[in-house]
């Protein structure tokens, strides 16, 4: 089973690429009837996205924080085509250059940062050929979680000098 985004960071992914290529765009699914020619297929081969670096922490609330966490996917996109399929995949990636492109992603919270370069998995079925190409894309994004702590309404403290302890608990006003 593939990774899955929340449903509007899908819905950014899906408009962008059916938008630049303006062919069928799907998402990849093990088993799902292929369209007719030509079709790009979508998949997050990244696993659950990967930890960028360490969370900010930020103050919320008397009793919560909020920990920013930077994410990274790797989209996978295919493309099938019994011509042009090299020149959908050229103004796929090209797209990514174009300010209009570009604003829907970051709209949904997605920051690029680069592609791989693309690899013609053309190959021979039966008689005839299936002309394919793919590039994997990678993003990141922000994914905020809060944690709630809990207030601190005692505290204990204690005090040992050898022959002598002492401990003591304090109320603390709201």
């Amino acid at each position: 089973m593939a990774y899955r985004l929340n449903e509007a960071k899908e819905l950014a992914i899906y408009t962008w690429v059916y938008a630049a290529t303006g062919i069928t765009t799907i998402w990849d699914k093990s088993g799902a009837k292929r369209p007719t020619l030509p079709y790009v297929t979508m998949n997050i081969i990244s696993g659950s996205p990967r930890k960028i670096g360490k969370a900010d922490e930020i103050y919320k609330s008397a009793d919560t924080f909020t920990y920013n966490f930077r994410k990274a996917i790797t989209l996978s996109c295919n493309i099938y085509a019994n011509d042009a399929y090299l020149e959908y995949m050229e103004t796929l990636i090209n797209s990514l250059e174009l300010e209009t492109y570009r604003a829907g992603l970051r709209i949904a919270g997605f920051a690029l940062w680069g592609n791989a370069d693309p690899v013609d998995l053309t190959i021979l079925l039966d008689t005839k050929f299936e002309y394919r190409v793919s590039t994997d894309f990678f993003f990141s994004y922000n994914k905020a979680v809060d944690a709630e702590i809990g207030e601190i309404r005692k505290v204990t403290f204690e005090s040992d000098l050898g022959c002598f302890v002492n401990e003591e608990t304090v109320d603390i006003e709201a």
